[in-house]
């Protein structure tokens, strides 16, 4: 990997869509102003900087991230008159990324943040099939860019939107900026409430396990509404889930960016993590069920409309598996961090989206076929024709069996869903306003990964099935 000058021709298609998008308005924005605010001012004071990142074939995520580091360092390198360090901006061209492997910047980006931050810098990243949202109106996916490039400035006060929801980003944010919203301040009142709102990080205990592990910080976000003994269950239950939501759908992400470098042992083992994590999830079932109808029934009011359906990281989980919903992600509108995160899974493609990419890159299915108009016929056609190989040590075939532990491991979370509620509350409503077991009945008979499923039909035999049932939506 190696920064070079960026081609006349590379550097025409970027002024092009500087000019004819960043810096005009638009209106799925959802604000006035042009779609970046700081272009414009940095190329009119002459301090929009153009480079270009040469990307190996075999250069990994790891290379991606060195070479944006270096970027870092070669944008704070850069002279800069006092006082004009908000009109500094650096685009750097991802020259040699495959349209496909743009998963590939997402991930340096996220691991770069907090670097930056660091710094008092904002990296953002920018290609074809970015699904970073836009924070007005997250329903716009804003980063798109006709080539791969990552955008380099230094951090502003109006970056809260961007910085306020992880509590180490917020903390850089803070002590740069915390004088602007002192009493007395103009400040606009949807930054104030961000501010406000964000979470922040506690103080260090001096002991290494308590503070690596923010001890005391998860034990005090402990907080039932009754003095019920189950309730203290129900609420530590429903925090671990969380937890272990955010685990699964990390390693959804990362097995999704393995299959973006064509690494399919490194994606199939983060899928065998990620089916852990389910089946780990599936045993609080277990717990709950311990809960009496009286005990539940004893603090069920104060629970009023709250519903595990109004978890945001559920919900990324379900869209990162392919039961994406653009109507279920407007139901989490005013919540500015829940409404990023699900927005940001429904414009990315699903875990099973890039699955069908990797068979068509392996000449295992034709492009057209796994569109978004997919042919179930030729895409049940191809996972049969890997089983029919009967080559168990097959790196490929393991791949495929690992996409199915998952699926059958969020398919056994469903089924115990249903069946915990039904012994609880048996047909009585859900707390968020669907029909509580036949809606669950509903959901627990849907599949993801619908053909991987079908295919087995096809190897024992017997017609082809009509097609697996759809996820209901409530």
């Amino acid at each position: 990997m190696q920064s070079c000058e960026t081609s006349p021709e590379t550097k025409l298609v970027v002024d092009r869509w500087l000019n004819d998008y960043l810096t005009q308005e638009n209106d799925q924005l959802g604000r006035r102003g042009p779609v970046c605010p700081f272009v414009g001012p940095a190329r009119e004071g002459g301090f929009l900087r153009t480079k270009t990142l040469v990307l190996g074939r075999d250069d990994t995520t790891e290379d991606l991230v060195q070479g944006l580091r270096e970027q870092l360092d070669a944008f704070v390198a850069l002279p800069v008159p006092g006082g004009k360090e908000s009109l500094a901006a650096m685009v750097t061209v991802v020259d040699g990324l495959p349209e496909h492997r743009g998963r590939l910047l997402d991930e340096a980006q996220a691991r770069l943040r907090r670097e930056a931050a660091r710094r008092g810098l904002m990296i953002g990243q920018f290609h074809p099939h970015c699904p970073e949202p836009a924070f007005w109106q997250p329903s716009f996916a804003v980063s798109r860019s006709p080539v791969p490039l990552v955008a380099i400035r230094y951090m502003s006060f109006h970056d809260i939107l961007f910085l306020h929801a992880d509590p180490v980003l917020f903390e850089e944010y803070r002590t740069r900026f915390a004088d602007r919203y002192q009493q007395g301040k103009r400040v606009p009142d949807g930054f104030r409430k961000l501010y406000d709102s964000a979470p922040r990080l506690s103080a260090e205990s001096g002991l290494p396990y308590i503070d690596y592990q923010s001890i005391t910080l998860l034990h005090a976000l402990h907080h039932p509404r009754t003095d019920q003994p189950a309730e203290s269950t129900f609420y530590l239950a429903g925090q671990s889930k969380e937890l272990l939501f955010a685990l699964v759908l990390g390693e959804v992400r990362a097995c999704q960016e393995a299959m973006a470098a064509d690494d399919l042992g490194r994606s199939a083992w983060h899928l065998r993590r990620g089916a852990a994590g389910m089946r780990l999830l599936s045993e609080f079932w277990d717990l709950l069920s311990t809960l009496s109808p009286a005990e539940f029934h004893a603090f069920r009011d104060e629970l009023g409309a709250a519903s595990g359906l109004g978890s945001y990281k559920y919900r990324s989980l379900e869209f990162a598996l392919g039961l994406s919903s653009p109507s279920m992600a407007a139901a989490y509108r005013g919540d500015p961090t829940a409404e990023i995160e699900v927005y940001r899974a429904v414009h990315d493609a699903s875990v099973y989206d890039d699955a069908l990419g990797v068979l068509v890159r392996l000449g295992r299915l034709e492009g057209a076929a796994a569109g978004p108009e997919r042919d179930t016929r030729a895409v049940r056609a191809a996972w049969a024709g890997i089983h029919q190989e009967k080559t168990v040590s097959s790196e490929l075939l393991r791949w495929t069996e690992s996409l199915m532990d998952l699926a059958q491991s969020f398919g056994r979370w469903r089924y115990l869903h249903l069946l915990t509620v039904e012994r609880i509350i048996g047909t009585k409503s859900g707390t968020g306003g669907t029909s509580g077991v036949e809606w669950l009945r509903r959901a627990a008979a849907a599949r993801v990964f619908p053909e991987l499923w079908e295919a087995r039909s096809e190897l024992a035999g017997g017609p082809g099935p009509a097609g697996c049932p759809v996820a209901p939506r409530p």
